[in-house]
């Protein structure tokens, strides 16, 4: 097992207050925690009291809570800069391998110790919501942080699109996707027209949150439907100098048909949820350029109830601009209000949509998402290991260095699971920018180095390693543009794997590398991820493509297919999930791929079939639950060296439809591999539906995985 890591988390939420904040600390304590690679100190702003919050952290074995109050000087809480501080102290007396902080001033004192803030998780959302409305002094702040921060901790990918504006030169790798979570989803959920007709509630009361006219126009909903109940649970109730506090109250304790709960733990506001037709999330219409959305709106949906949330861009982009309870005005409040308590086929259309995005918001998925992560940090403790234990003492200790390591995550997960191999992480910048301090600490512990892709990672390990050691690469195919194998000290280079046949051979074109000291080993394809789950009815008529940037994923091609199989059926969709390529700026500094994607926006825009049948979905941790709106997985590239989502899509129930580029159907089955668009549509239109796609044998995940350990194993003796 790898070894464990000391982590603290230092937010300026103060969890004795239930809000969405604190509830957010809360839970990315428990995440961490439950991945099993941590021990975390939680930093509590004020003394632990209300249980709500801070039982479930005392009961885990692997948090301890920290009494910030003991620091305050008197105070009832600490302050953000004694609470930085603290951190510190705490820090100084027994270092930490990641610290996870929120608060804007707290990250500011940060930068008075960059060794800190250089082993920091930065989640933030007290910032201005764009870089013209930042002033000049903020902005060189939010540079500053962003440089030095090990991580940005972004919400929702507007946010990282903000981050981009702030500081341009930020590495994607920086930032890190962390949407809100929500408890684990039962699988048997009421429908809708099963339950009352209940509208609920949850979070602190204030004027922005709009919950004081929620209260004084419920009379208006009573006097249309008797029956119905409006429950509202917290007790955050704001303050200020026109008296909302003592409105606020009086509502909530007189008026007809309104049950109050007052605060409760999580689990009994969640079987509220449960039993209600919808939430409430109506918000003041200031707030529609948010690029925040609230945990509530994903919890309304994974307990199957619909929801009342304002159209904004956010949301659309959540749930899509036809999502049918929007409200921004009173009046389409109180429409979508009637609608939503009256209409079983509407209620029910939103609580689909959202309980589809919530899948991708549980507690067990994000601590799988975390653990990956957090499998990327060094520890601090192996860090300062001043020599390499005897064979007979350890594990074989592999040093995975490199710049995108999405692909080996999952298969280091594996070979760790065999009890073989302890794996540490050196993280690259790019190509070639990396801390040669924390690569030349991390070498002297590796009994074995792997480099997951042949760059500037390939030639300074080779050109450093010592003499025990031996030296593993994997080539995969981008590499042979670059020179950086050629530039690599080959005597020191034990092994290289390809990914694919066709890598192999493209390889030894451009680099010759003696071919005795090379293999063929696929990409590892986590079946623990991937599985078929049930699809939607419409999967039958839907074509997925997973990625269209660059020009070479041509998206063009998936669009002539899509026309054609229109002609059969006005039913086919294809879905395109990826982030935009004009969030790549390496995108716009090439004026043919700009050109490119302007004609195809041009052309999905102005086609009538086109633009009702084209559905561009967001990037995210969300692929599984993706592919089950899937029925067909594309692949029509120019060329590729393996392309992880065809297999993907075959392990979720998905019938590949794979272009002719170099190598397909040795990896995939010439079966699955057409020549032109009228094949490939006829092998759509002819696919016989629902039967299981397996994997050819040379992909199986656990041919793979003994690959790879006998290599290893070969490796270290």
């Amino acid at each position: 097992m790898p070894r464990l890591k000391r982590a603290l988390l230092c937010a300026t939420p103060d969890l004795n207050y239930i809000d969405g904040s604190s509830i957010w600390a809360q839970t990315l304590a428990l995440v961490l925690a439950d991945t099993g690679l941590v021990t975390i100190d939680v930093l509590a702003r004020s003394t632990p009291q209300r249980p709500d919050l801070f039982a479930p952290l005392r009961a885990h074995p692997a948090v301890t809570l920290v009494d910030g109050s003991r620091h305050a000087r008197g105070r009832p809480r600490l302050s953000p800069d004694a609470m930085a501080q603290v951190a510190v102290d705490l820090d100084r007396r027994s270092p930490y391998d990641l610290i996870v902080v929120r608060g804007q001033d707290v990250v500011r004192r940060f930068l008075e110790f960059p060794d800190v803030l250089g082993r920091s998780w930065v989640y933030l959302t007290d910032i201005p919501q764009s870089a013209e409305a930042c002033p000049p002094e903020e902005l060189d702040l939010l540079r500053r942080i962003g440089n030095a921060s090990l991580r940005i901790l972004c919400q929702t990918p507007g946010f990282r699109q903000l981050w981009r504006e702030f500081a341009p030169a930020l590495p994607d790798d920086r930032f890190l996707l962390y949407p809100p979570v929500i408890p684990d989803i039962r699988s048997s959920l009421a429908p809708i027209a099963a339950r009352d007709p209940i509208a609920v509630y949850a979070g602190k009361f204030t004027t922005e949150w709009m919950t004081l006219q929620m209260a004084e126009t419920w009379p208006r909903i009573l006097a249309m439907h008797p029956r119905a109940e409006l429950h509202m649970i917290g007790d955050k109730i704001h303050t200020d100098a026109r008296g909302f506090e003592a409105r606020m109250l009086w509502a909530l304790r007189n008026t007809p048909g309104l049950i109050w709960h007052g605060a409760m733990p999580r689990t009994e506001v969640q079987g509220h949820l449960e039993r209600a037709r919808v939430g409430l999330s109506w918000r003041a219409e200031s707030l529609n350029h948010s690029l925040e959305y609230s945990t509530k709106v994903l919890e309304y949906g994974g307990a199957g109830c619909a929801a009342i949330l304002n159209r904004t861009p956010v949301h659309e982009q959540l749930l899509g601009a036809d999502y049918p309870l929007y409200a921004n005005s009173p009046e389409e409040y109180l429409r979508a209000l009637d609608l939503a308590l009256s209409d079983n086929v509407v209620a029910q259309t939103a609580a689909d949509r959202l309980l589809f995005v919530a899948r991708s918001h549980t507690f067990t998925a994000r601590v799988q998402t975390v653990r990956e992560w957090l499998l990327e940090i060094p520890a601090l403790t192996s860090r300062e290991i001043p020599h390499r234990p005897t064979r007979a003492q350890t594990k074989t200790r592999v040093l995975v260095a490199g710049h995108d390591l999405k692909f080996f995550t999952p298969l280091q997960a594996r070979l760790e699971a065999t009890g073989q191999f302890e794996f540490l992480i050196d993280r690259w910048r790019g190509h070639t920018g990396h801390d040669e301090a924390t690569s030349r600490a991390l070498l002297r512990q590796a009994d074995v180095i792997l480099c997951e892709w042949c760059l500037g990672n390939l030639v300074w390990y080779s050109r450093n390693r010592l003499p025990h050691q031996r030296l593993i690469a994997r080539f995969h195919l981008q590499e042979r543009n670059v020179p950086y194998l050629a530039n690599a000290d080959w005597n020191q280079i034990d092994h290289i794997v390809h990914v694919s046949a066709f890598a192999h051979a493209e390889a030894q074109r451009v680099f010759r590398f003696p071919v005795e000291r090379t293999s063929v080993i696929p990409n590892y394809l986590d079946s623990t991820r991937f599985f078929p789950r049930r699809k939607t009815a419409d999967a039958r008529y839907t074509l997925g493509l997973i990625g269209y940037t660059p020009a070479m994923k041509r998206l063009d091609r998936a669009l002539d297919l899509l026309q054609l199989l229109l002609q059969y059926d006005s039913r086919y969709r294809l879905r395109v999930k990826g982030r935009h390529p004009f969030e790549y700026q390496w995108v716009l500094n090439r004026p043919d791929e700009v050109k490119y994607y302007h004609r195809l926006f041009e052309r999905i825009n102005s086609s009538p079939s086109l633009s009702r049948r084209v559905i561009f979905d967001p990037a995210g941790n969300d692929v599984p639950e993706w592919l089950t709106l899937v029925g067909y997985i594309l692949s029509m590239s120019d060329f590729e060296a393996f392309h992880m989502s065809v297999g993907e899509g075959m392990l979720s129930g998905c019938q590949p439809v794979i272009w002719a580029w170099k190598g397909a159907d040795d990896i995939w089955g010439a079966e699955h591999v057409v020549q032109d668009i009228d094949s490939a549509c006829q092998l759509i239109l002819n696919a016989p539906l629902n039967e299981p796609k397996p994997l050819p044998g040379h992909l199986q995940p656990d041919k793979v995985v003994d690959a790879w350990v006998d290599l290893l194993a070969r490796a270290r003796n």
